[in-house]
């Protein structure tokens, strides 16, 4: 069993947080920050632009793949649920979300419940506040694969959730394009124009590399 989960928060220094990796057993549970720069948000409105990638660059780096998913074969169909909780808010960007997966023609995300051998994602909400009141971080999300892997074929129960103690910031459509895209398998981008960039730009529509990052997935 291979498991991995991606976190979503919020910091007042446009600055990453170093992955964290720990292999338990055959587990291989991964933490990925995603940050969201309250001085770039502040910079953006005082001069009304917002920090973009090169045009170089553009199109030229494939969004990674997440270790769960790397290196096996997986269905590209999906059965996805809300926990009972979820408020209609949350469903409602998540929703907005599935759709814009489901446009790309690479995957298809069906409301239902999985047979134990088909993939599934469950989404979800939580609470969790700053503990320590000095720090300058707010987690928003969590989420990510969870893979068992047989013959290099593998079955993906992915997980895809919201912090509620910060609605403001993270019921957002680009808050959970970025999770779900972490449950379907996709890592941080180094392009600012990708929904899987660590720092919330706002991104709500997917980039050449984000498509391709889904296809070196689901298109074997």
């Amino acid at each position: 069993m291979i498991l991995a989960s991606v976190v979503l928060v919020i910091t007042k220094n446009p600055k990453l947080i170093s992955q964290v990796k720990e292999q338990v057993h055959e587990t291989n549970i991964k933490l990925q920050p995603y940050l969201y720069s309250l001085q770039a948000s502040v910079d953006r409105k005082l001069s009304g632009k917002t920090k973009t990638t090169d045009n170089k660059q553009v199109g030229k780096t494939t969004t990674p793949i997440e270790s769960p998913l790397k290196n096996v074969t997986t269905s590209d169909t999906y059965y996805f649920h809300f926990k009972k909780n979820v408020p209609q808010s949350v469903r409602d960007v998540f929703t907005t979300a599935v759709n814009t997966y489901n446009d790309t023609g690479i995957v298809r995300l069906i409301p239902g419940s999985a047979e134990t051998n088909k993939n599934s994602i469950t989404f979800f909400i939580y609470h969790k506040k700053i503990e320590n009141i000095a720090s300058n971080t707010v987690e928003l999300g969590n989420g990510g694969p969870s893979a068992l892997v047989i013959n290099h074929y593998a079955i993906n129960s992915g997980q895809a959730g919201l912090n509620l103690d910060y609605p403001n910031l993270s019921v957002k459509e680009s808050v959970a394009l970025h999770e779900l895209g972490h449950a379907l398998g996709l890592a941080h981008s180094s392009d600012t124009n990708s929904i899987m960039y660590p720092i919330d730009q706002g991104v709500t529509t997917l980039s050449k590399g984000d498509i391709e990052g889904l296809e070196n997935i689901y298109n074997q």
